[in-house]
């Protein structure tokens, strides 16, 4: 998630990851799940700190070889879950390209097109696309998805080694449940670029593909030792003429204008509160009229990230489980 970057030191290189994998057990291998009430106890907290343990050893930035450990580490992670549908999304990037882009980001367009075409690219990065099919036949699919690159600066052990924990428990506990669509596990890469990932992903989706995405979760730095709730971020283009200084009550009324048939699931839930933010990988989807949401904590005074100070000795292994749970939730009243 993109904030006010800080420069600190860099840190030491990290262990090659994709060499070892947290014990992960192959799914439930029930189907007599009705609900995300039922499943809850599946929840590992342990888990998922180990995942965000190591890959957050180092900084991992897109075009980082840090990156490319941790992508073999997911995949691995996958992989021994008994996930065999797993594609790479490459995707190549021009620095000044992707600012002009970013200027302009409310033109969908521009903003979802190739920032590397006829020039020299600065820079590539890799998506993470795993499916699992429905028992059924269809072709509607749900995307539960994450950022698994960090700043520059950081480690990113909320930012967004919590939102990469949170998805792979998702998976590892939906492999076999039995619901009516199939789930799409993206692991999105230069989100720390203005979402380059999940931008590539977006703009190369046919009208077909558009149609047939029952809604994005994207899930981004949630575990930060806090009381408070959570964001349900949306956003749209709908406005009205009573909105016009864009303080915390215009962008509530933007928000409530502009929920989607996701976030209304979310906020039958008094934990989360509905934002209007276009500042993770929910934001392209949005651009292409697909229900989307990023569920982020609530801060007061920012969150920890981006810098040194992301370490997972700050995070609150409660809030990994909180949110999990309330995202089988969801996905089951779907």
């Amino acid at each position: 998630m993109k904030y006010k970057w800080r420069r600190i030191c860099a840190i030491t290189g990290m262990i090659a990851l994709c060499l070892f994998t947290p014990d992960i057990a192959e799914g439930n291998n029930s189907q007599d799940f009705e609900s995300g009430a039922d499943i809850k106890s599946e929840i590992s907290k342990e888990r998922m700190l180990d995942i965000i343990q190591d890959i957050s050893a180092a900084f991992r930035p897109v075009n980082s070889e840090q990156i490319q450990n941790v992508k073999e580490y997911i995949v691995k992670c996958f992989e021994k879950m008994g996930y065999q549908d797993i594609e790479y999304q490459r995707f190549e990037y021009n620095d000044a390209n992707n600012e002009n882009a970013i200027r302009r980001s409310s033109q969908t367009d521009l903003f979802l097109a190739p920032t590397a075409e006829d020039v020299v690219a600065d820079g590539s990065g890799e998506n993470i696309i795993v499916t699992r099919y429905a028992s059924a036949d269809t072709d509607k699919n749900l995307i539960i998805s994450a950022h698994y690159d960090s700043s520059p600066e950081s480690a990113g052990a909320n930012d967004n080694g919590s939102g990469v924990a949170a998805v792979m428990e998702l998976a590892r506990i939906l492999k076999d449940a039995d619901i009516p669509y199939n789930l799409k596990f993206i692991m999105f890469s230069g989100e720390e670029k203005y979402m380059l990932g999940s931008r590539w992903y977006a703009g190369n989706l046919s009208q077909s593909d558009q149609d047939n995405i029952v809604g994005v979760i994207n899930i981004d730095s949630i575990a930060e030792t806090s009381d408070l709730g959570y964001m349900v971020m949306v956003s749209g283009n709908k406005t009205s003429d009573d909105i016009v200084e864009y303080n915390e009550e215009d962008i509530e009324k933007l928000a409530e204008l502009n929920k989607n048939e996701i976030s209304e699931l979310f906020m039958e839930n008094e934990r989360f509160r509905l934002t209007m933010a276009m500042n993770s990988d929910h934001y392209p989807f949005s651009l292409l009229n697909i229900p989307a949401v990023s569920i982020v904590q609530e801060w007061e005074n920012g969150l920890s990230v981006n810098d040194s100070s992301d370490m997972i000795e700050n995070l609150d292994p409660d809030r990994l489980e909180e949110v999990v749970g309330l995202v089988l939730e969801v996905v089951f009243k779907l």
